[in-house]
């Protein structure tokens, strides 16, 4: 996949994003570091600075934590999956970070619902439907019990892990993930066949 640089016309930070050149909006990508409009560098100017790398070479989790658990086993076991972690801490980061690519994981570490929600709300409105459920989401807090259907299915996330039992995250996150890819199998399935047809 061709690589797309972009420069921030506020604060020069220069960017790399993997994506196909017709699905780069210049209009719609904004810096995460400075709110600054992304553009596209003149011919001069290639090859000079350094690059951040947004897509890097696999998926993307984002991260909200503001817990006083912790967030090490989290990030052991997601970066040993191959994840690149992104943090954020308000909605208009996670705006932008939408604005540059779909995570393919969401973790929320935090007893906040309202947070929660909030976060939620964003996903649903700023994005198409069929991204949104591509996103396995995950909340870390006791609210809830740990991957108990009943209480997953009242928080509206995939998983849900209490934090007295991130010791067992990679246990908790790998029978989570499973159960949500034999769920949505169907749905991806049809949407493969529909864009094959």
């Amino acid at each position: 996949m061709e690589k797309i640089e972009l420069t921030c016309e506020g604060c020069g930070r220069k960017y790399r994003l993997r994506r196909p050149p017709e699905e780069i909006k210049e209009d719609l990508l904004f810096c995460p570091q400075c709110g600054g409009k992304l553009v596209f560098p003149r011919r001069e100017e290639e090859g000079s600075g350094v690059l951040e790398d947004f897509l890097l070479t696999g998926p993307v989790a984002l991260i909200y934590w503001d817990l006083p658990a912790d967030f090490s086993p989290v990030e052991r076991v997601l970066s040993e999956k191959g994840f690149a972690l992104r943090r954020f801490t308000t909605l208009a980061e996670l705006r932008s970070w939408l604005r540059i690519f779909i995570p393919e994981l969401l973790v929320y570490g935090t007893e906040e619902a309202d947070q929660v929600q909030a976060f939620e709300e964003l996903l649903t409105s700023d994005l198409p439907m069929q991204d949104y459920r591509r996103i396995f989401r995950a909340w870390i807090t006791s609210r809830y019990k740990t991957l108990e259907p009943r209480e997953v299915f009242y928080s509206g996330m995939h998983m849900i892990c209490q934090p007295d039992h991130l010791g067992r995250f990679e246990e908790i996150y790998g029978k989570a993930r499973r159960y949500w890819e034999a769920l949505y199998q169907p749905y991806y399935q049809a949407l493969k066949e529909e864009s094959a047809a």
